[in-house]
């Protein structure tokens, strides 16, 4: 690997030199060290909930585990068809899943809030998604005094409506229980499209199920391609502009009403996008020609409505990383001068080249906990920047304490001490 100390790995910007010969990241004469992540400090995050808080909640998550278990069992009454549409629901989900996480590459999200966001979208946001949608579909039904209108209403009209404010609700306990970590657009993009993924996840299995029973392995196999290919992203995008929106509006802490326009903007798109893929989907069944097939009637759906919501997500993803990485730059430079960082540690936290280099280095040298420790010590830099830069922005501090940053700095120091070195310079400059 070049040498990188003393600059800005990605646009030459000047940054203090070693302090006292101290200098720990990839490219330096010292090779890096692995630092595990701890948090700073009591301070620094508030106390969980109370006991009595935590087993209510726990009470509810079997209850909806239950409930979401009912639902699939009882929708798909048969082992093989139970256990190939479960098959056939997860591949997507774990690819398009894989592919979300990657979009942030400085700043991974834990494991724990990725996990929830997926759990809630499979989960809590499907059960009451099915009573919203029996009770809308109901009423519509006696409203307009036509249960066959009123069906096709819910699907076109109640089931947007429904499924995108549950998914959204997800969202919102996120940004209260996870607040931390849910710092900008691009992770509410993130949260929102794994609580999108984990939606699909749990319908797909129901959809999968239902076409097998009725027409076999041909059957399951022609809505895979419909309903994963095809259309596969929908739900991942409808809340994903949701979670961007609520991401943006995350850091505005009391100034202006745009904090609370734009995240009902993102989700009305989200209501849109979804109302248009229905709405679309019982048009062209009900004027294809007989003879059409089921995917050349849905293929024109998904490049009208989904490829283009695919795309206009992806640049916001980009947009969003470029102001991630700019929030790195400013908020971390000033940590040289202090000494919390090295020169190239920071040039190394601000350049994915070398980032992703040091990871390799430290997988080579120490294995899965190697690379592991390392990313944790990115990601507490990355924590440390995007503190302060909230804290810039005027979110006020955790009660009874006094500022955050000596916490994360003596937590970076600590860390580092006493930990195996990675590989050599050399060795580095070879993989």
């Amino acid at each position: 690997m070049a040498e990188t100390g003393g600059r800005d790995g990605a646009d030459g910007d000047d940054v203090p030199a070693e302090r006292g010969g101290r200098s720990t990241g990839p490219g330096s004469g010292e090779p890096p060290r692995w630092v595990s992540r701890s948090v700073p400090a009591a301070a620094e995050r508030p106390p969980g909930p109370p006991l009595l808080a935590r087993l209510a909640i726990g009470a509810v998550v079997l209850l909806l585990l239950g409930c979401t278990l009912l639902l699939v069992v009882g929708s798909v009454p048969n082992t093989t068809g139970l256990v190939l549409s479960t098959v056939a629901a997860l591949i997507p989900a774990v690819i398009y899943a894989s592919i979300v996480i990657r979009l942030d590459r400085y700043e991974q999200e834990p494991p724990r809030a990725l996990a929830a966001a997926f759990a809630w979208g499979a989960i809590g946001a499907v059960v009451f998604s099915v009573l919203g949608g029996l009770a809308f579909e109901f009423a519509l039904s006696e409203a307009l005094g036509s249960s066959d209108l009123g069906g096709v209403a819910s699907v076109v009209l109640g089931a947007p409506l429904v499924e995108e404010t549950f998914k959204g609700l997800g969202l919102v306990a996120l940004t209260l229980g996870y607040r931390r970590e849910l710092d900008n657009t691009l992770d509410g993009l993130i949260y929102g499209a794994l609580i999108g993924l984990g939606f699909a996840f749990t319908e797909n299995i129901l959809y999968f199920g239902g076409a097998y029973l009725e027409d076999g392995l041909a059957g399951l196999g022609l809505l895979f391609v419909g309903r994963a290919v095809i259309g596969g992203w929908g739900h991942a995008v409808y809340t994903g502009f949701t979670g961007a929106a609520i991401g943006w509006a995350r850091g505005r802490y009391r100034r202006g009403v745009l904090r609370f326009v734009v995240p009902f903007l993102g989700w009305l798109l989200a209501v849109v996008l979804h109302a248009l893929w229905n709405g679309g989907a019982v048009y062209l069944s009900a004027g294809a020609d007989s003879d059409a097939g089921f995917l050349e009637t849905l293929l024109p759906l998904g490049l009208v409505v989904v490829l283009p919501a695919v795309l206009l997500l992806y640049v916001v993803a980009r947009l969003s990383r470029r102001r991630e990485l700019a929030i790195l730059r400013d908020q971390l430079r000033p940590e040289v001068e202090l000494g919390a960082l090295t020169p190239t540690e920071y040039a190394t936290v601000t350049e994915f080249g070398l980032l992703r280099r040091a990871l390799d280095a430290a997988s080579s040298a120490g294995g899965r906990e190697g690379r592991r420790r390392q990313q944790r010590f990115f990601e507490t830099a990355a924590d440390l920047a995007f503190r302060k830069h909230h804290l810039a922005q005027g979110e006020p501090l955790t009660p009874g304490q006094l500022a955050p940053e000596p916490a994360f700095r003596a937590a970076l120091d600590e860390l580092r001490r006493g930990l195996p070195a990675a590989p050599s310079r050399g060795e580095m400059s070879t993989l």
